[in-house]
Order: structure tokens, then C-alpha cells, then sequence
């Protein structure tokens, strides 16, 4: 059986990146804490399907296209939205006694074991583009459905005698993920050059000098705070 191949290796191999680029691409991806594939899609280095399908090619799980399958719609239906909405996946049918799932990347092994146990299947998973995999969402879980769901399950929620209700809060989607990633991004870059240009222009108490290097250290931080800040008030 031949090694499977990592997507840097594919990508490098299929002439979509270069060394340089990859190199960027891996240090961006590292930054802001998301995965490499993640990270050549937001770079739109590559077109989307040629990207999941070499991402998929790494993880050895096949490629599809959902307008060219067949939704099973009775399967879909078994699946709670709110749940589908915040995992990014939907199922497909329940093929060769598996339940396969379209996703981006596989699902956590609690939502994983959750699934098998319910279906009482194995899971299978199929890569596809973030925008069919959103655009299927949208069509079979959409907002309103997942709003009715949280608030049936907010009056299960109420009937039981708990000292304290967990707040129901509608998963962000991808494009939500994005700006909060982009803003809390930027917070900390500013941080880091206000820091800077004010160490620069602005009197410094007697007897000290100024210092680049310690006032960018002095930046980072308060950028590492201030980064941490936004994104904690931009999740929901």
C-alpha cells in the first residue's frame, strides 16, 4: 500500500504552491490557528474543489460534489440542526450500512459517537467545498428550523429541575467564524503599531530611552491581550 501523501506534498507536487508560498501559507496558518487547508482557501491560492480534493486525498477520505448525489431527506431529518449547523456536516444516506456524513473535515468523536449510537451505524465521512457544504445547510437546516429547535429544547431545558439553565446560543456559521477571526486579527496588529508609534512620538519619562525591541515586546502583549479580548466578546 503506497504512503499517503501530506497536503503540503500534494499541493507542492501539483504545482499549486510554491515553496515560498507554502512557507507563508503554513506560518499564517500557525498564527491565526486554523488548519492548512483552511488556510490555502483563505488565501484563495487554489481553487476550492481542487484544494479539498487534495485535502481529502491527505486524510484518505473520498471527494464529492453534493449536487451530484442524492440526498436521503428521511436521514436528514433525523439529525437535530442546531447540531448540524455548529459541526458543519450533513448527512447523505445511509450507505452500505454506514451513515455518511459530508463535512469539511470529520467531526468530533463525541458528535461521532453521538451519531453512531443513534443511528446505531458506523460513520463514514465525505469531503466537499465549504460552499456546498453551506449552501446544503442552509436548504435543509435553515436558521428558522434551528431557532425552533432551540427553543423546543429550551422548554425541555425549563422542566427540568437544574440549578442552572446552559444558555442556548445559535452556532456562528463559517462567514460569522471568518470576520471574528479577521477583526480579532487586526485588534492584535494594531495593538502591536499603536504601541509602537506611541513608545516613538510621545515624551518618555526622564531617563529613558527608547528602545524598539522593548516596546515591541510591550506591543505583542498588549496585541495578545487585546486579540484574546475581541475574540472572546465576538464568540457566541
Amino acid at each position: 500500500m503506497a504512503e499517503r501523501r501530506k497536503l503540503e506534498t500534494i499541493l507542492k507536487d501539483n504545482g499549486l504552491v510554491s515553496e515560498e508560498q507554502l512557507k507563508q501559507i503554513t506560518n499564517y496558518a500557525y498564527a491565526v490557528g486554523i488548519d492548512l487547508y483552511e488556510a490555502v482557501l483563505q488565501k484563495k491560492i487554489a481553487p476550492p474543489d481542487v484544494v479539498m480534493m487534495a485535502y481529502s486525498e491527505s486524510i484518505g477520505l473520498p471527494f464529492i460534489h453534493l449536487a451530484d448525489v442524492s440526498m436521503d431527506e428521511d436521514v436528514i431529518a433525523q439529525i437535530d440542526p442546531i447540531t448540524a449547523r455548529q459541526y458543519s456536516f450533513i448527512p447523505i444516506s445511509i450507505d452500505q450500512g454506514h451513515v455518511l456524513l459530508a463535512t469539511t473535515k470529520p467531526v468530533i468523536p463525541d458528535i461521532e459517537e453521538e451519531l453512531r449510537m443513534k443511528f446505531n451505524l458506523p460513520v463514514r465521512y465525505a469531503i466537499c467545498t465549504p460552499a456546498e457544504l453551506n449552501t446544503a445547510i442552509a436548504k435543509y437546516y435553515p436558521r428558522e428550523t434551528a431557532r425552533t429547535a432551540k427553543a423546543e429544547r429550551g422548554k425541555i431545558l425549563q422542566q427540568q429541575p437544574i440549578t442552572k439553565k446552559p444558555e442556548l446560543v445559535e452556532p456562528m456559521n463559517d462567514e460569522e467564524k471568518k470576520d471574528r477571526l479577521l477583526k480579532t486579527f487586526a485588534a492584535f496588529n494594531f495593538t502591536i503599531a499603536f504601541v509602537c508609534f506611541a513608545s516613538y512620538y510621545l515624551p518618555l519619562p526622564r531617563g529613558m530611552t527608547y528602545s524598539f525591541s522593548l516596546f515591541l515586546l510591550l506591543g505583542i502583549i498588549g496585541g495578545g491581550v487585546t486579540a484574546f479580548i475581541t475574540w472572546k466578546t465576538l464568540s457566541r
